[in-house]
This record gives C-alpha cells, sequence and structure tokens, in this order.
C-alpha cells in the first residue's frame, strides 16, 4: 500500500484467510479475521485483538491449546455440572461487581470452591480442555476488551447471560476473562509471572492471591441453589427436546438422500476435514454437520460441501454420522446420511468402484455395493472389501 509504508494488500480475499483465526501466511504465524458489512466496528476490532493477541500467546504457551475433540463430548447434560457452573459464574459475576477487594475476594473464593468440588466429576480430558480453552480464549478476549474499554461488569452481564447448554465452549472465554480481570485486581502482577512461568494457569494465580488473604468463601441462599438447578434442568430439557426435533426434522426431510452403513467388521471413516464450529452434537454421539465435512477410508472417500450453508441454519445439504466408537468423532465413522440434496443424484459403476455426485457432494468407494430405493441412494460396505 503505496501510502501506508509497510502495509502489505492482496486483491480479494487471500485464500488462507478462511475465519477469525491465526494461519501461516508466508512463513509467518499471522492473525485472520473476517469483517462483514454487518458486523459493529466494535466487534471487529474485538476479533483483530483477540487473533493477534493469540499469536503473541502461542508462541509463549504452547502447551495450552483446546483439543477441540474433547468439546464434542463434553457431558452437556449432566445436570449436576451444569448446574455448579451457573453457580461459579454467580459467584465470578459478583466478584467482578464487587464494591470492595475483600468482597471481591471472598466472591473469588467461593467460585473456586465451587470448580474444586465440580471438575472432580467430570473427564479429565473435559477438565484438560476447560483448562486450555480459559488460558488461550479467555486471555484473549481480556486483552481484547480491556483494549476497547470495556468494563468488568460488561463481562459480568455475560457471564449472566442467556447460554444454550451445548455452549459450553463459549462459556470458557467468559469465565477466563473474568478470572483475568480478578487478577488485575488481586494480583496486579500477574502478567509478568505468568511470562515467567508459562506453566502456571490463570486459575493457579488467582488461587494463590486468594490463598494469601485468609478469607472464607460467601455462600448462596437455598433459594438461589435451587435457582441454578431450576435453570440447568431447564436448560437441559430445552437441549434435549432440540435435539430429538432435529432429527426428526432431518431424517423426515424429502428428496434425495444418501444413507451409507457399515457391514460389522468394515473399517470405518476416519474424519479428515470439517467445520468445528457448525455441528451439532445429538445423542448417541450422532453429529449433524451443517458446512462441510470429509471423510476417508482405505478404499475412498465422502466429501460434501452445503451449497446453502448458513450460519446457526440446518438448511441444505446437511450431513448425520454416527460413531464407531464413544467419541462422537475421534473414534471414526461407522454410518453416514446426507440429506436435502439439490438436484438429481448421478450414480456411476466401473472397475469395482462406485461414484455418487451432486451439487456439493461427491463420493468414491471401491468395493462397495449400492441400490436406489425410490430417492435414497444406499450404499454398503462390506466388512472386507478387495480394496483391503
Amino acid at each position: 500500500m503505496s501510502d501506508r509504508p509497510g502495509v502489505l494488500v492482496s486483491p480479494g480475499r487471500h485464500p488462507a484467510v478462511v475465519a477469525n483465526s491465526t494461519r501461516d501466511i508466508g512463513g509467518v504465524r499471522t492473525a485472520t479475521v473476517i469483517a462483514t458489512p454487518g458486523q459493529s466496528v466494535e466487534n471487529t476490532m474485538l476479533a483483530i485483538v483477540e487473533e493477534v493477541f493469540h499469536v503473541f500467546w502461542l508462541a509463549r504457551h504452547p502447551s495450552f491449546r483446546p483439543d477441540e475433540m474433547a468439546r464434542y463430548a463434553y457431558p452437556v447434560k449432566d445436570l449436576e455440572n451444569l448446574r455448579r457452573m451457573l453457580a461459579e459464574d454467580e459467584a465470578l459475576a459478583r466478584a467482578l461487581e464487587a464494591d470492595t477487594e475483600q468482597e471481591a475476594a471472598r466472591w473469588v473464593a467461593t467460585a473456586l470452591q465451587i470448580r474444586r468440588d465440580r471438575t472432580p466429576r467430570v473427564a479429565d480430558a473435559a477438565r484438560t480442555f476447560e483448562t486450555a480453552l480459559e488460558m488461550m480464549e479467555g486471555t484473549a478476549n481480556y486483552s481484547a476488551r480491556r483494549s476497547l474499554g470495556q468494563s468488568p461488569g460488561q463481562t459480568a452481564a455475560r457471564l449472566r447471560g442467556e447460554r444454550s447448554a451445548e455452549g459450553v465452549r463459549w462459556r470458557f472465554y467468559d469465565t477466563g476473562t473474568a478470572l483475568c480481570f480478578l487478577l488485575d485486581r488481586l494480583d496486579p502482577g500477574w502478567k509478568v509471572r505468568s511470562d515467567e512461568e508459562p506453566g502456571l494457569t490463570i486459575g493457579e494465580l488467582l488461587t494463590a492471591a486468594v490463598a494469601r488473604r485468609g478469607i472464607e468463601p460467601n455462600t448462596f441462599s437455598e433459594a438461589e441453589v435451587a435457582g441454578f438447578r431450576t435453570r440447568a434442568a431447564a436448560d437441559v430439557a430445552d437441549l434435549a427436546g432440540r435435539q430429538q426435533r432435529l432429527r426428526a426434522e432431518l431424517l423426515a426431510r424429502p428428496g434425495a438422500r444418501v444413507v451409507i452403513e457399515m457391514a460389522d467388521g468394515a473399517e470405518p471413516f476416519r474424519v479428515q476435514r470439517f467445520d468445528p464450529i457448525n455441528l451439532f452434537v445429538l445423542d448417541a454421539g450422532e453429529v449433524v454437520q451443517a458446512d462441510f465435512i470429509t471423510l476417508a477410508r482405505q478404499g475412498g472417500a465422502v466429501e460434501v460441501t452445503n451449497p446453502s450453508f448458513s450460519r446457526n441454519s440446518f438448511a441444505g445439504t446437511i450431513v448425520l454420522t454416527a460413531p464407531a466408537g464413544r467419541h462422537p468423532l475421534g473414534s471414526g465413522i461407522r454410518q453416514v446420511t446426507i440429506v436435502g440434496i439439490q438436484n438429481a443424484l448421478r450414480v456411476d459403476r466401473g472397475e469395482g468402484t462406485i461414484t455418487v455426485s451432486a451439487p456439493g457432494l461427491r463420493i468414491e468407494l471401491r468395493g462397495a455395493d449400492v441400490r436406489t430405493d425410490g430417492e435414497t441412494t444406499r450404499i454398503t460396505i462390506p466388512a472386507r472389501s478387495p480394496a483391503g
């Protein structure tokens, strides 16, 4: 850019810029942000600071990288875990709003006690996921919100806001931000120590800051505890209802569809590429993929891209996967159902390979059987195919 020395421009969108994230561009870890006309300037600036901070943070704290696979197996319907998370959120919100440092420390002690009682209930992978999210996303969101002059009270409001039971990932953005704001108040030198000891978590730093004060935690009233339980039960019931309704709607959706089934003993598909944000985990590990997914196994692959994709929508070509093991995605996929296919399917057979294609869909498998029954094309993969 001739009038801005040091600023480089590229015609159109650079191919590496696909989301608000960080990518390697020309050998340099680079923050990438997609700004749209409908997005406020403040939200765009929040995203820019957040992603630039990620570049800085990941170079210094490489051990704190959330395993997204843990999110898909997170116990979102664990009523007791959700109840305690709601109580923890409220304790952190009150700490952020406290008039005195002493009162803030007491509510922090309450939140940390609830956390110590809550986390042994969840699996190790889930606990690690929580900590890594707070360390990576919490610190980045804190930096962004502070840079734009947002107050701790605004984060308190976010902690109290409506959040679906499955929205657990976003919850730790706000709890991590809250921990950072509270460290500013209770341990102002925390950033220097964090940089010097990158293995320390913000939770550990805050625990130490509260312990030095030797204070007792506050407690919630019986009515407040009952309120957390009621809200948790309602959130779990709401999630269960949405899961059931979406699954029923997808399976009843008119039009062409493809069903791929594995015979007992067949090698499952492995997930190679998918949109980690725009999906919805159902019961029994089934996952609704709203955007795109690529599955592969020895002898072929399935690639689906939804031509009608729109965020927060399940319109268009949707993929429903069923797991081969306990994890919804990490253990492999044993069954694939593709609905909402636009235009007619084309099925080709030749030299032991079947190819099924349509806009946004391509399936190529060796040694599989295919048959069409009305609008359903059913592909069966035997236990042992000629491909091995």
